[in-house]
Order: structure tokens, then sequence, then C-alpha cells
């Protein structure tokens, strides 16, 4: 990210409330794994979930006592594909970073207030953000950062328009978009594209394995980058202790990166059953979204291009998800929206229910999206989050009404949402003493 858009960014500060012990009683809880729930209290201390019980807990006149009144209780939502600092309108890509920064301040306390405690940057978004967020400067999610997106010439990440040379062979600067891709081609320019992110405090890599909807000179069934340069990739990740995700739609560029150690594939909308069954063997992840490719016809900015590759991936979704089912593949819950699309983020909800059901979807939105974003090892700093276990990360949601019967009530998180905790830290409460 560039000077420009860390200078927004730092503006917002956030008005939440903190307390070193809360109880919330009178709660029924939904622990991010079991599709049931249990009545009970949860104690929180320091930002960690001390001790659950179905019994009275008892506290210190100190304490903050917060009634749930039969309220459901939940663990944060996780988003696990976000591009915070993509949300420029389309048809002003080229906008100055000072544009950037100031629009991704109101994408991430869009995320925080709609009940996402902590999400996934899959690309483009500097790791000083999550930094400035980590220290209370700016308000919103937890963000686990990919920095710039690492892309081959002509490949999905390279946007620039036709007529600007390729930086890389006029000895330029490589980094394109308020830094939000670079152009890296070869084994060291990968190796060193990726050791740069993870320097500036990357929790894994992303690169650009195949064709992409929203870029103009790649095909859909392009292959991206060669099996060595990914491999580049992928050692500079695990040298870190962490992994490499990667965007791709067909079973030939997901095969490529899986060969090659790619731990988790970005859509994969056109695989068939054989790659399917490929990727569990090999315990890969395929992180896929829903509302983005219905809506993206619709974005301001979208090219007669960009519309033909659309049709030919959205075919595969509905398949894609009978596959996932079938398989049984980890996919989690990710969204994926770009260009100002943001404000549809719950709308991944109802959307997903369509095809599971709503504690399934709850599942995937808390412990599974978790569980992906364990994949980075020691490079989390901030624990085990994403259920509602002793011991762990208190992000904690109180909902009105019965979202495992309903999920649309989250389309509605102004009003649905009771309270906001993360990592113990109140961030929204609409309830009285």
């Amino acid at each position: 990210m560039s000077r420009s858009i860390l200078i927004i960014v730092l503006v917002c500060l956030s008005t939440s409330t903190w307390a070193d012990s809360t109880l919330i009683k009178n709660v029924r809880i939904f622990n991010g794994v079991d599709a049931t729930l249990t009545p009970g209290h949860v104690l929180v201390e320091d930002g960690i979930i001390s001790r659950i019980s179905s019994d009275t807990i008892a506290v210190g006149e100190d304490a903050d006592v917060i009634d749930g009144a039969n309220r459901v209780l939940s663990p944060g939502f996780i988003d696990l594909h976000v591009h915070l600092t993509s949300h420029v309108p389309y048809d002003q890509i080229d906008a100055h970073g000072t544009v950037v920064g100031a629009v991704a301040n109101d994408v991430a306390r869009h995320f925080l207030d709609s009940g996402f405690t902590t999400v996934r940057d899959a690309g483009g978004t500097h790791p000083d953000l999550a930094k400035a967020i980590e220290l209370g400067t700016v308000y919103g999610p937890r963000v686990f950062p990919s920095g710039a997106v690492l892309s081959q010439t002509g490949g999905h990440g390279d946007w620039r328009h036709a007529s600007v040379p390729n930086p890389t062979l006029r000895g330029t600067n490589p980094y394109i978009h308020s830094d939000q891709a670079v152009i890296v081609d070869g084994v060291d320019q990968h190796l060193a594209a990726a050791r740069e992110n993870l320097r500036f405090g990357a929790t894994q890599i992303k690169i650009m394995g195949g064709g992409g909807v929203m870029s103009d000179y790649d095909p859909i069934h392009s292959l991206q980058p060669s099996p060595e340069e990914i491999r580049a990739a992928v050692q500079a990740a695990g040298d870190f202790g962490t992994y490499v995700l990667a965007h791709a739609y067909t079973s030939e560029a997901v095969r490529r990166l899986v060969d090659n150690g790619v731990r988790c594939i970005e859509h994969g909308l056109l695989i068939d059953d054989a790659t399917a069954k490929f990727v569990k063997k090999n315990d890969v992840v395929i992180s896929t979204q829903l509302v983005v490719y219905r809506a993206l016809k619709d974005l301001p900015g979208i090219t007669e291009t960009n519309l033909q590759k659309l049709a030919v991936v959205l075919e595969g979704q509905e398949k894609l998800i009978d596959l996932i089912k079938k398989y049984d593949i980890t996919t989690g819950f990710a969204t994926d929206l770009i260009g100002g699309m943001y404000p549809m983020l719950t709308r991944e909800f109802t959307e997903r229910a369509m095809y599971w059901t709503p504690a399934e979807v709850l599942v995937q939105a808390t412990s599974e999206s978790a569980e992906v974003i364990r994949m980075a090892g020691r490079l989390n700093r901030h624990g085990n989050f994403g259920e509602i276990r002793e011991g762990w990360v208190a992000d904690i949601l109180l909902i009105n009404g019965e979202p495992l019967e309903d999920i649309s009530v989250l389309r509605d998180p102004e009003n649905n949402l009771a309270l906001i905790m993360k990592g113990g830290e109140i961030v929204k409460n609409l309830l009285s003493d």
C-alpha cells in the first residue's frame, strides 16, 4: 500500500469499549461446529473465553454483565476472500491511492459492523492496514493479509491498460494500482516478490494461477505461471511456515497448482469430477463464492470481454457446489466482492442457503473458515478463534432471531446483531445493562 493510502486509513479511530471481565448470560450457544443450540452462559476474561457453563457463573462486582435474554450466541464470522483495497468503482480503477485508502476504511468498517471479526485479504491489501487495525487505529476486522498479488505478465493480476508497457522490461516499478499487484516473471522474481510480502507482514501468499473474468488479456483457459514459478512462491511461503493460495478456474490450472504445492484454490468453478477428487486426496481447500458472480454483470465499467468470460465460469457454479458436497472438500465462507460491491456482503448467507442448510453455512463462516486461516501456522499471531470454546479468542455475536432456521436474519446486521465482540472488545452493544 502506498504511503497516501496508509495516511487515509489511519484517520478513523475505534469507539469500542473494553472490560477485563464480561459475563454474557442467558444465551443459546452455537459453538461454530454443531448444528444445535446449547443454553448457557459465557465468561470472557482478558479477551479469552474462560468459562462456558449451563450453571450460573459467579463474577466480581467489577465485571460487566450482559443479559442475552435467550438470544443466539455465535462465534464472529470469517470471510476467506476479501479485497479491502479493491473497492473504488471499477471504472475508476486508476484512482489515486488516497481515494483507495479512504474507501478501504469504509469497507473495513462495514465488515466488522456486519459481524465479520476476521477476514483473509486475498491479495492487494498491504499488511500495514492489518497492523493499523490490530493497534486500534483503524476500525475493522482482524486481517490476515496477503500483500500484493503475484501475477505473471499478461496474467489475471496484470491490470495495465493495453498501451502501458511492461514495467519490468523497462526496468521500472513492477507494482501497479497502488501496489495492489506486482508483475513477476521467472523464478527469481517470484521468490523476491513473495519474500517482500512476507517481510512486510503477509500471513500467506496469493498468486494468479490461471485466466480470470475481470482481466482483458488472459483467456480463462490460460495457465499461469510456470510450474517452476509456482514452486518458487510455495518455497518462499513454506520457508516462513505458511502457504500459497491461488486464483484458478479450470481443471488444468488447478492440477498444475496443486501438483506444485498450492494449498488453497480460489474459485475453481470449472473443475471436473476427477479434479475434485484429486483436490480432496491432496487435502486442498477450494474457497469459492456465489454472490459476486451473480452480480458482476451490473458492475459499472465491466467490458464485453469480461461479460463473455463471466458467462463461461458462471455455468460451472452449481456443478462445483455439487462436487464440494460430494467429496466433502473444505470450502469455508468467502465473497470476493470488488468495485464497491461490499454492501452485498451479507447476501452471501442467503445465496449459500440455497445449497446448504443454515447450520452448514454458519459452520462455513466460523469454524471451517478458521481452520483455513490457521494454515498460516506461526504467522497467526492472534491465537485460536472461530469457535465458542474455553481458552479461545472471544469473537462473539449475539443475534436476534433464529439463524439456524432462517439465515436471512443475518441480511440485516444493523438490527439483528445485538452485540459484536472482537477479541473480548465490545464494538457494538444494543442491549441495556
